[in-house]
């Protein structure tokens, strides 16, 4: 039995061992691999998506898209105003905004109605005044 074994393993040691580099080919065409795996690629994760729903988007209606409308505009009167010495209010659902100029400076009052969260922004450099005349 030690005969059987010491020839094979010498017969072992006498084959030629070929061996080659490993090289590593990129499978995603996103990151160099070839452009046909593309379409399999992405019908895979399709399938395997658990998310089945659409998009979430909702488009607005043409009186939501008006309403919007005129709350923008009704803002930048009011800013303007405030620019030329003018105080204002301005309240929507979301949000209300009081705007002040005290000697030059425009001091906008946000207050977020839905948490109650209030913002202050000042710009100074305003020309016109309340008390300007």
């Amino acid at each position: 039995m030690k005969k059987i074994i010491a020839v094979m393993s010498i017969s072992f040691i006498s084959l030629p061992i070929f061996a080659t580099e490993l090289v590593y080919t990129p499978v995603n065409p996103s990151f160099g691999g070839s452009y046909l795996n593309g379409s399999y690629l992405l019908s895979n994760a399709a399938a395997q998506n658990k998310y089945q729903g659409g998009s979430s988007y909702v488009a607005p209606t043409a009186l939501d898209r008006l309403a919007s409308s005129l709350e923008s505009r009704l803002m930048s009167q009011l800013f303007n105003d405030a620019a030329n010495g003018a105080e204002g209010y301005l309240k929507t659902d979301d949000f209300e905004i009081n705007v002040v100029n005290e000697d030059g400076s425009l001091l906008v009052h946000i207050t977020d109605l839905l948490t109650g969260e209030t913002t202050i922004i000042e710009v100074g450099g305003i020309v016109g005044s309340s008390t300007g005349g």
